[in-house]
This record gives structure tokens, sequence and C-alpha cells, in this order.
């Protein structure tokens, strides 16, 4: 991969993670689920529950993870990835990034805690 299509890709991607959610009540929720511990990040750049999800959080998890997957679909056709490539990125950006306190999943699929 190019030096110019990663950084775009990555750029882009930063825009999707930041604004991706369409409303701010969408961008709120996922705070709130991510910094009570009952949703968390991955690898493969969606969210998941960290414990045994109530309807609410199953409904925000399918909302958000379908926004970056039609996002990340679009970043993917772009630049001629693979999707898979650019979930790894994000997920790997997403978790670099997250607050100190955020589930997320390692490479063996457990649960962490920043």
């Amino acid at each position: 991969m190019a030096a110019g299509t990663l950084k775009y890709m990555i750029l882009s991607l930063f825009a999707v993670l930041a604004l991706g959610l369409s409303t701010p009540a969408h961008a709120d929720a996922l705070d709130n689920a991510l910094r009570n511990g009952q949703v968390g990040e991955t690898a493969r750049g969606y969210v998941a529950p960290v414990k045994r999800p109530s309807a609410a959080i199953n409904r925000l998890v399918n909302d958000i993870n379908a926004r970056r997957r039609a996002a990340y679909k679009d970043i993917a056709k772009k630049n001629g990835l693979p999707l898979q490539k650019v979930e790894a990125v994000a997920g790997a950006r997403v978790i670099q990034r997250a607050p100190k306190g955020t589930y997320y999943k390692d490479n063996s699929g457990r649960w962490q805690r920043k």
C-alpha cells in the first residue's frame, strides 16, 4: 500500500470515527456505554457488548456497527483495499486513542481495560 493511500485512509477513518455518528445522541449514547463498561472496542473496528447487553445496548451496537461498516466499505472501495485491512487499521486506531478505562478486545479475544 502506498504511503499516500495509507495517509488518506487514516484521515478518512478519523473522520468516520469522529463524525460518522450522525447525531449527537448516538455519540453521547456510545460515549456513555463505553465509559460505563457496557460496550468496548474491537480490533476489527467495531463495538461489542462487554457483558450481557440490554435491548437498548444491542440496538446501539448494531446501529453504530452498521454505520461504521458502511463507512469502512466506502473507504475500502475508494482506495482499492480489502475491507479487512480498513477494519484492522480502524480497530487499531480507535483502541489506541480510547480513553483510560475503555474496554477493548485483545488479539486473543479477551476483554481488557485500558
